[in-house]
C-alpha cells in the first residue's frame, strides 16, 4: 500500500459538470469515507482557513486557535490538521475548481487515509494518468436533461427545435440546466423563443445567468465561469483566442491562425506555446487523432467574440478581422474553374471559414475580393458535381452584387455570367441565354468600345449558339470577339489564342476547313509561345489542327459527327435537367 494520499483529477471547460460529477461520487460513495467528505474551494485563495473551519480535531476551539498561533506557518498548520483529522478511517478531499497546482499542493495531506479529488478547467494540472478528462454531452443526453429539467413537455412537443437549442448551447451541461431552469419558472416561453433571444443577446442573456430561485449545484452562469478560466490567461493568449472567435465552428489549422496573426504582428510572428496554452486552460477543444487542428466551443465563441467587441469599441478599429477576411480571400482567390481532387481536398479545411466570410464579413470588401468569397465556395461544388450547392452560391454572388450597387455594374455582369456558365454546363440553356445577354447588355453599357469583359461575353453567347446548332448567329459573335480582342492585346495572348482556337475549331466542324486552318496555326504557335507545347491547350490545339489538315487532304472530317453527338447530348441533357427540376418542385 502506497504511504501517500492518492489524488485524481477531472478536467474540463467550465460548465462542463467537473464539479457535479465531483458531487455525485461523493454522494454516492459516502459509506467509504467513515472520516468524511471535506469540499474546499480552489478558487478563494483561503484554503488555510476553509481546512480550519473544517478540521475536527480533540481541541477545544480556543485551543486550536493557540495551535495556529504557536503553528504560524500555514503548511505546518495544514499538517498538523490532517495528522489530527477525526473521525479515524478514510477521508475524501474535493478541491474544487483549482488553477495552480503549485499554489495548493503544499497544503494537501500526505497520508494513505486521504483521497484528493481535484476539478480543474486545466488538462495539464496533473500527470494524464490520473485526469479524467470530462466532454459535453451527446445529443441525446442534452435533450433529455433539457427535458427533464423543463417539465413542461415542450421537449417533448418539438425534438427538433429540442435538438437545435442543445446545439446552440454546444452540449454544455451548465448551459443546458440553466436554460431547463429557466423554462421551468416560464411555462409560456417556447424553445423557438430562446434560440431567438441567445442569437440576439449572446452571453448576456438572462437564460445562461444563474438566478438565485434556480435549483442547482452550480454556483454560477456561463459567462461568470468561463471569466474564471479568461482571467487566468496572459494577455498574448487573450490576443489568439479572440482571433480565434472570426474563425466558423468548424476544426481551426493553428497554421492558419498563425498566418493571420502574422498579418497583425509581422511575419516573424510565431504562436509557440500559446496552443498549448490555450488547449491545457479548455479555451480550445482538441483531438489527438487530429494534431495541429483546434476548435472553439459554441458558447466559449460567443464569449470571445463579445470580448473582442469589447477591445474593438476602445481601440476603433478589428485588425484581427481584417486580417482574417484578407488571409481567407488570398486562399479563395487559388481556386482554379477546374479545381482537382487535390484542390478539393486542401480547400475542404478552410470551407466553413470561407463560408463565414461570404456570411458575416462581406461589408467593406468590393471588386475581386468581393467575388472570391463567393466564386470559389461555388466552384468548389460545381467541382465535385454539387451543382444545387454551386448555384446557390453564384446566385448568392449575383444577389450581392446586385443589392450592393445599384444599376450597372462590372461585379453584377461578371456574376451574371459565372451563374449562366453553370446553367450552360447543366444543360439548362434558355435560363444561360438570359444571363448571357443580360451581362452582355451590361458591360457593354459600361465599356463603351473594347473591353476585355465585352468580349469574354460575346464569345460566352456566341458558345451557348453553337451548341444548340443556332450558327448563324454564333459566327458573328466569335469574329466580333476575336477581332475585338486582337485590337485588345497586342502580340501573343491567351485570350486572343482561346478565340483563335475557337473559331478554327468551329469553322471546321462546320467543314470549312480552309478557313479553318490559318486560324488554328496561328492558335498553336501562339500557345506553344505563351504555354509550351506539353500543356494541355497546346495539345488540344495541334490535334484540332492535325485533323483540319488530315481532312484538307481528303480524310472525313470525324470531328463533325462529334458534333452533332455533342450538341444532342446536350439536349437530352437539358430535358433531363427540366423534368427533374419538374419532379422536385411538385
Amino acid at each position: 500500500m502506497s504511504d501517500r494520499a492518492v489524488v485524481s483529477a477531472v478536467a474540463g471547460m467550465g460548465g462542463v459538470g467537473k464539479t457535479q460529477l465531483a458531487a455525485k461520487y461523493a454522494s454516492e460513495n459516502k459509506a467509504k469515507f467513515p472520516g468524511g467528505v471535506c469540499w474546499l474551494n480552489g478558487q478563494t485563495g483561503d484554503l488555510i482557513a476553509q481546512i480550519l473551519d473544517r478540521v475536527q480535531t480533540s481541541l477545544t476551539p480556543e485551543q486550536l486557535t493557540e495551535k495556529v498561533k504557536e503553528l504560524s506557518e500555514p503548511k505546518k498548520i495544514a499538517v498538523w490538521c490532517w495528522r489530527h483529522w477525526l473521525p479515524n478511517g478514510r477521508v475524501l478531499i474535493v478541491l474544487d475548481d483549482v488553477a495552480e497546482w503549485a499554489k495548493v499542493r503544499s497544503l494537501l495531506p500526505t497520508d494513505d487515509r486521504f483521497r484528493v479529488l481535484v476539478t480543474t478547467r486545466r488538462q495539464d494540472l496533473l500527470p494524464k494518468q490520473v485526469t479524467i478528462a470530462l466532454d459535453v454531452l451527446e445529443p441525446e443526453e442534452a435533450r433529455s436533461l433539457l427535458a427533464s429539467l423543463e417539465e413542461h413537455e415542450r421537449v417533448e412537443r418539438d425534438p427538433e427545435t429540442a435538438d437545435r437549442l442543445c446545439a446552440a448551447l454546444g452540449y454544455l451541461p451548465l448551459g443546458i440546466e440553466l436554460v431547463g431552469s429557466y423554462l421551468q419558472h416560464d411555462r409560456y416561453r417556447t424553445i423557438a423563443q430562446v434560440i431567438g433571444s441567445l442569437q440576439e443577446k449572446g452571453m448576456q442573456d438572462p437564460v445562461l445567468v444563474r438566478s438565485d430561485e434556480d435549483d442547482l449545484l452550480a454556483e454560477r452562469g456561463v459567462k461568470a465561469a468561463f471569466d474564471l478560466t479568461w482571467e487566468t490567461l496572459e494577455p498574448e493568449a487573450q490576443r489568439v483566442a479572440r482571433l480565434l472567435s472570426y474563425f466558423a465552428l468548424d476544426w481551426i489549422e493553428w497554421d492558419l491562425a498563425e498566418r493571420v496573426m502574422r498579418r497583425v504582428e509581422g511575419e516573424t510572428y510565431e504562436l509557440g506555446g500559446l496552443k498549448a496554452r490555450l488547449e491545457n486552460a479548455s479555451l480550445v477543444q482538441f483531438e489527438q487523432e487530429v494534431p495541429g487542428w483546434c476548435r472553439l466551443h459554441p458558447l466559449i465563441r460567443q464569449y470571445l467574440r463579445e470580448e473582442e467587441a469589447v477591445v474593438v469599441r476602445e481601440i476603433g478599429e478589428a485588425a484581427f478581422r481584417s486580417a482574417f477576411v484578407e488571409e481567407m480571400i488570398v486562399i479563395a482567390s487559388r481556386m482554379p474553374h477546374n479545381p482537382t481532387t487535390k484542390d478539393i481536398e486542401r480547400f475542404e479545411g478552410v470551407r466553413p471559414h470561407l463560408q463565414e466570410v461570404a456570411e458575416q464579413h462581406t461589408e467593406g470588401l468590393q471588386g475581386d475580393d468581393l467575388l472570391w468569397s463567393f466564386v470559389s465556395l461555388a466552384r468548389f461544388y460545381q467541382g465535385q458535381g454539387l451543382y444545387r450547392q454551386a448555384e446557390a452560391w453564384y446566385a448568392e454572388c449575383l444577389n450581392v452584387t446586385e443589392s450592393r450597387f445599384a444599376g450597372d455594374h462590372p461585379d453584377v455582369a461578371l456574376s451574371l455570367n459565372n451563374l449562366a456558365l453553370l446553367y450552360d454546363s447543366q444543360g439548362r440553356l434558355s435560363e444561360a441565354e438570359s444571363l448571357y445577354l443580360r451581362s452582355l447588355e451590361m458591360t457593354q453599357r459600361l465599356f463603351a468600345g473594347d473591353h476585355p469583359a465585352v468580349a469574354r461575353s460575346l464569345n460566352n453567347l456566341a458558345w451557348l449558339y453553337d451548341s444548340q446548332g443556332r450558327l448563324s448567329e454564333a459566327e458573328p459573335l466569335y469574329l466580333r470577339s476575336l477581332e475585338m480582342r486582337q485590337r485588345l492585346f497586342a502580340g501573343d495572348h491567351p485570350a486572343v489564342a482561346r478565340s483563335l482556337n475557337t473559331l478554327g475549331a468551329f469553322y471546321y466542324e462546320q467543314g470549312r476547313v480552309t478557313e479553318a486552318e490559318p486560324l488554328l496555326a496561328h492558335a498553336l504557335a501562339m500557345r506553344e509561345k505563351i504555354l509550351g507545347s506539353d500543356h494541355p491547350d497546346t495539345a488540344d490545339t495541334r490535334q484540332w489542327l492535325a485533323d483540319v489538315r488530315r481532312a484538307m487532304q481528303g480524310a472525313p472530317p470525324p470531328q463533325r459527327k462529334a458534333s452533332i453527338i455533342r450538341r444532342i447530348l446536350r439536349q437530352i441533357r437539358s430535358l433531363i435537367q427540366k423534368i427533374l427540376r419538374w419532379f422536385r418542385d411538385r
